[in-house]
């Protein structure tokens, strides 16, 4: 099993969950985070310069077969160039998974 962590602009999320229907991927979460960027920004809030250094982004998370990663890679990376590219995918091991209301461990619990 895998963990796939995507990391896009608010303004990907429809695109990338459109996708992922089509692609039958349902089961996912997806959450608002802040991260920093290369640069930075000069904005004006009630009349005070301030630089901006930390931006909106959200962070999508799923555990996955190993089998489905590349195909899930696939259809977040489609999604995501879609609507204007960027973006990073993390893909790490997980080691078991249980399912609390039945029990299930492994693949059986995703």
């Amino acid at each position: 099993m895998k963990l796939i962590i995507v990391y896009i602009r608010q303004e990907q999320l429809p695109a990338i969950k459109e996708a992922m229907a089509d692609a039958e991927i349902f089961h996912f979460t997806v959450m608002p985070v802040l991260g920093t960027a290369p640069r930075a920004e000069q904005r004006t809030f009630r009349g005070i310069e301030q630089k901006v250094t930390l931006f909106k982004r959200m962070r999508m998370e799923l555990i996955a077969q190993d089998a489905d990663v590349e195909k899930i890679i696939e259809v977040v990376s489609t999604g995501a160039m879609n609507s204007g590219g960027g973006g990073r995918i993390f893909v790490t091991e997980v080691f078991d998974a249980v399912k609390i209301w039945t029990g299930e461990r492994g693949d059986r619990a995703i």
